[in-house]
C-alpha cells in the first residue's frame, strides 16, 4: 500500500505530538493575560469557569477509559499495536484519546474566557490529528488487514453511531502514564489561576 503526503506528515506528526501543543499552551496564556474577558465578570463568568472544567474533566475521563484498554502503547514515539483494540470506548469511536484531548483543550479555551481560541482549537486539532489518525489507519490496516477494514466499516472515528460498548478486562495498571496528562492539566490550571488573580488585582 503506497502512502500518501498526508499519511508521510502524520508519521512526522505522531512522533512530536507531545510538543506539539506547547504553541497553542502559549497562546492561551497569553490571551489570558493580555486580552479582556470576552464575557462580564460575576455569575458569568464563574459560570464559564465551571462549564470549563467540566468539559476537562470529561475529556480526562475519556482519556483514562480508554488508556484502561489501549494499554502504555499510546505514550510511544512509534506505533505500536499488540492486538486490535475494539473494546470499550473504542467500540464507540476509533480514536478516544485524541476526542479526550480535544475536549482537555476546549474546556481549557473556556477557563481562558476567550472566545476566540474555540476555533484556533478547531482548526489545530484538524492540522494536528488529521494527519496522525491517517497515519495510524494506514499501519493498522497493514497489521491487521481484514479485521481493521471490518472495524473501519462499523466505527466511526470521533462521533459515536451508537453507545453501547463492547466489555473487556480493564487495565488499571497502564494508567500509569497517564499521571503525566494529569500533571500537565494541574499545572496548567495553577498557571492560569495565577495569571487571573494578577489581572483581578491589578487590570
Amino acid at each position: 500500500m503506497k502512502q500518501d503526503r498526508i499519511v508521510r506528515f502524520g508519521d512526522f506528526v505522531f512522533r512530536h505530538r507531545d510538543t506539539l501543543p506547547v504553541p497553542f499552551i502559549i497562546i492561551t496564556v497569553l490571551v489570558l493575560a493580555f486580552t479582556k474577558p470576552t464575557f462580564s465578570a460575576g455569575d458569568a463568568r464563574l459560570f464559564l469557569f465551571i462549564i470549563g472544567g467540566i468539559v476537562i474533566l470529561c475529556g480526562e475521563a475519556i482519556r483514562i477509559w480508554a488508556v484502561g484498554y489501549s494499554g502504555g502503547t499510546t505514550r510511544s514515539k512509534k506505533l505500536i499495536a499488540d492486538k486490535l483494540v475494539m473494546e470499550g470506548p473504542y467500540s464507540l469511536i476509533r480514536n478516544p484519546l485524541y476526542a479526550g484531548n480535544f475536549l482537555i483543550a476546549l474546556g481549557f479555551s473556556l477557563l481562558a474566557n476567550a472566545v476566540v481560541l474555540m476555533p484556533l482549537v478547531i482548526i489545530y486539532f484538524i492540522i494536528e490529528y488529521y494527519p496522525i489518525v491517517r497515519r495510524e489507519e494506514y499501519f493498522l490496516l497493514e497489521k491487521f488487514g481484514g479485521s481493521y477494514s471490518e472495524y473501519l466499516r462499523e466505527v466511526p472515528r470521533f462521533f459515536p453511531k451508537r453507545f453501547k460498548t463492547k466489555k473487556a478486562v480493564y487495565d488499571p495498571s497502564a494508567l500509569k502514564g497517564e499521571r503525566w496528562t494529569v500533571l500537565g492539566i494541574a499545572s496548567m490550571l495553577v498557571v492560569m489561576i495565577i495569571i487571573d488573580a494578577v489581572r483581578i488585582k491589578f487590570l
